[in-house]
């Protein structure tokens, strides 16, 4: 099989291609693809654990922790203590990220528009599914060798 037609190859470099094109049309936001999708997650539900938004994000927490700080420097986002349990974290929009998101939500809705130009809506359906059926097989055979069930 050649490189170019391996299904990693070709989702990789599809990825890379799609984010790149995302990050240049945030830029002028001072806003990744990544901090716009976790500002989506915070406007869908107002308030959610750091542990919420790497679940939804298919992140680990780590990588959450250390965007919520950028997003905090930027003033888009507070972080909530419970004073009698300093693990317990509850992040939420500040006005401030309430107004960027809706400022980028039509520029994000463009730019699926313009990388799904010329695929009938009905393709890109199933190209979504389709996708969604990939990554659970790969979960699943990657399950399967681990031994879990």
């Amino acid at each position: 099989m050649e490189v170019n037609e391996c299904i990693n190859f070709m989702l990789t470099s599809t990825q890379n291609a799609v984010f790149n094109y995302f990050k240049r049309r945030l830029q002028d936001f001072d806003t990744t693809p990544s901090q716009y999708a976790l500002l989506r997650c915070l406007w869908k539900q107002e308030v959610q654990t750091p542990s919420q938004l790497a679940h939804e994000l298919h992140l680990d927490t780590s990588t959450i922790t250390g965007m919520l700080g950028r997003l905090e420097k930027k003033d888009l986002i507070e972080r909530t203590y419970n004073q009698e349990d300093r693990r317990s974290v509850h992040v939420r929009l500040r006005e401030e990220g309430k107004v960027l998101w809706e400022q980028i939500d039509h520029v994000i809705d463009e730019a699926n528009e313009e990388v799904l130009r010329g695929i009938p809506a009905e393709d890109a359906a199933k190209l979504r599914q389709q996708l969604l059926l990939i990554e659970a097989n790969a979960k699943d055979c990657l399950n399967a060798e681990r031994g879990e069930a």
